[in-house]
């Protein structure tokens, strides 16, 4: 299975369940893909930009989740396309809520970041990755469910 597709299917499977319970409303954003032909066949290319991982209603709210995959002790901030960031902090800017959310493989945890707090931590440092400590810092411990924290994140 391709890097990340075990994690962002595991919050496809989370999220499909609040839909089906009525409880708000979330799809997997498609990614746009055109079929090319070459001399050797066929190859799949990317044929546009595409949304952010998650689009959702929570609460009455516009949520826009991005899943990243974190291997090692750091995540490097160019994984986090410029398209990506304005799209979590124009659905911010609106009223709604923008998240990232990290799988942490060595830790086996999940941490999520609201975007705001992703922005700000990547203003205020000339480094072109964040550590784990500091990703830490600037996120929500994943705890029990989507829903939990979709709660917890979304409460003002």
């Amino acid at each position: 299975m391709a890097k990340g597709k075990k994690f962002e299917n595991s919050i496809l499977n989370d999220l499909n369940k609040l839909s089906k319970q009525g409880k708000g409303y979330f799809i997997k954003s498609p990614t746009p893909i055109n079929r090319i032909k070459t001399e050797n066949g066929y190859k799949m290319v990317y044929s546009s930009k595409a949304l952010c991982d998650f689009i959702g209603i929570w609460n009455e709210k516009f949520v826009l989740i991005e899943a990243k995959e974190v291997s090692g002790t750091r995540f490097d901030m160019k994984r986090l396309k410029d398209h990506q960031v304005k799209q979590l902090s124009s659905i911010k800017r609106h009223g709604g809520f923008g998240f990232i959310a990290f799988n942490i493989k060595q830790e086996k945890e999940i941490y999520i970041t609201p975007i705001e707090n992703y922005l700000v931590h990547k203003n205020q440092t000339t480094k072109k990755s964040i550590n784990l400590e500091s990703l830490k810092e600037i996120s929500f411990i994943f705890e029990d469910s989507w829903e939990f924290m979709l709660n917890k994140i979304t409460i003002k």
